[in-house]
């Protein structure tokens, strides 16, 4: 305390996570920008299945279909998003990039209690940002199947149950890369 009675010190360190926002047929995920690697209109993909880039291939995989959403469409704002992380590589087709976003670790809600079993290993919680929110995807189970033949989406054979009651388009602005 100083002679005044003020406290002096450095103001606590917040750590800080960034996120890139993505857009699947209304609900809005968070992808830890460490994992993602580039982004590609349509123009630049044609209509391959397995991307070849910078002498990489990114096989395809279908997040929506995997969280029980509807496909990715072919709009002007569609997007291949190159994800990789230990080596495993993927790309996910999406509607839309809202942005990359910092976020202090502080705005990441736990999962709501509903969520009691092996989906804890799916996502990392709710993602606040400016006036809205979206589901963080875990980037080790998301392409974790490749490899150990099992609990990632590349070998998930069912829909993961998901659903957000706020289906609103309260991100279509604001939000820059």
């Amino acid at each position: 305390m100083s002679l005044r009675g003020h406290r002096i010190g450095l103001a606590a360190h917040v750590p800080i996570e960034r996120f890139l926002i993505v857009g699947i047929d209304n609900q809005q995920f968070a992808l830890s920008a460490e994992l993602v690697q580039g982004l590609l209109t349509m123009e630049e993909i044609g209509t391959v299945s397995i991307l070849t880039v910078q002498g990489q291939e990114y096989p395809s995989l279908d997040l929506g279909d995997q969280l029980g959403l509807a496909q990715a469409g072919d709009g002007p704002e569609t997007r291949m998003v190159l994800l990789a992380q230990a080596g495993i590589r993927a790309y996910i087709r999406v509607d839309q990039v809202h942005g990359l976003v910092e976020v202090e670790r502080t705005r990441v809600l736990p999962l709501p209690r509903q969520f009691r079993s092996e989906e804890r290993n799916w996502y990392v919680g709710l993602i606040l940002y400016g006036e809205g929110v979206a589901v963080g995807l875990h980037s080790g189970w998301l392409l974790s199947g490749a490899m150990q033949g099992h609990g990632g989406l590349l070998n998930q054979s069912q829909p993961l149950p998901l659903r957000l009651s706020d289906t609103s388009n309260r991100m279509g602005e604001g939000i820059a890369c």
